[in-house]
């Protein structure tokens, strides 16, 4: 059976404690007190931010660091669950002479035997069957282009032997940067290779978000780089609803393989997240993302 997990937050907390909400864990970061906090509520787990293809082959996002790996491995016992997620995110400003070089073939070899022996060093570590590579969105424009090709990717997961990550609201970003149909280019991801999924919603960072942000008295240098971008991590729409529902149906048909899990990455413990996370969104998303499961 494929579980549902919901990102952690506090009025994700108070709703499940209300039996409002049901799902099967949460999703943390990899932060030991909100771990910590949401496993005194119920089954959890981690997603790490370990991020690799760029200037170095893999660093810790939030420390610019090399990862913990102890820490990792620590708090993968603590949750029970063996996964440990990276994301293939190099960005333009890693790589400056690589930029829009997606239609040079020499390029796109080069960056994807390198994103391979980035993906070989975490897959050594902890074996193939342990490891999951989450695709990455447009981010902006920030994204090095080579980076979201499909069949970069697909080749990266094959030649690694790790399992992949499939994030649609990701996908549905990085294909409108490239110009590609959502559908079409979700599918020419290693779909067969799907361990976990990740939804959220998509939507223009306009004066609606800007406003409770204001209010919650977040400064401006948190979000600017959001503005006036179509982001993911809110609620899902109607064209959301949509895409999540044909790719369960994907899922259900045999053409893609069965995730443990589900994710929806609504909401979080930052101030930030906290400031945009709406209980009533959350008690009306959370069931009908179930039942699309059930």
């Amino acid at each position: 059976m494929i579980q549902l997990a919901v990102n952690y937050s506090r009025p994700a907390a108070a709703l499940s404690r209300a039996g409002r909400i049901a799902f099967d864990r949460f999703k943390c970061p990899a932060w030991p007190d909100v771990v910590a906090e949401s496993l005194a509520i119920g089954p959890s787990y981690v997603h790490y931010p370990i991020l690799v293809g760029g200037a170095r082959p893999v660093i810790d996002k939030e420390t610019g660091a090399d990862p913990d790996w102890g820490r990792i491995e620590s708090m993968a016992r603590d949750t029970g669950v063996p996964y440990i997620n990276i994301h293939l995110a190099p960005t333009n400003a890693d790589h400056p002479e690589a930029v829009d070089a997606d239609g040079d073939p020499d390029a796109v070899r080069r960056f994807t035997d390198y994103f391979i022996d980035c993906v070989g060093r975490v897959v050594s570590r902890f074996g193939p069957a342990r490891v999951i590579l989450e695709n990455n969105s447009d981010d902006w424009g920030q994204s090095l282009t080579i980076g979201i090709l499909p069949g970069v990717i697909a080749e990266v997961v094959a030649a690694t032997g790790c399992g992949f990550l499939l994030d649609i609201s990701h996908a549905r970003l990085a294909a409108e940067r490239l110009g590609w149909d959502a559908r079409d280019y979700t599918e020419a991801l290693p779909v067969g290779r799907i361990s976990e999924l990740h939804v959220t919603g998509v939507q223009r960072f306009d004066e609606s978000w800007i406003r409770p942000l204001r209010e919650a008295g977040i400064p401006e240098a948190q979000y600017r780089e959001f503005i006036g971008h179509r982001i993911d991590h809110l609620p899902l729409t109607d064209d959301c609803w949509e895409f999540y529902e044909w790719s369960i149906g994907r899922i259900r048909s045999g053409a893609w393989s069965e995730p443990w899990a589900v994710a929806y990455e609504c909401g979080g413990v930052s101030p930030l997240w906290e400031a945009l996370t709406d209980a009533d969104v959350l008690a009306e998303q959370v069931p009908r993302l179930l039942a699309a499961l059930r």
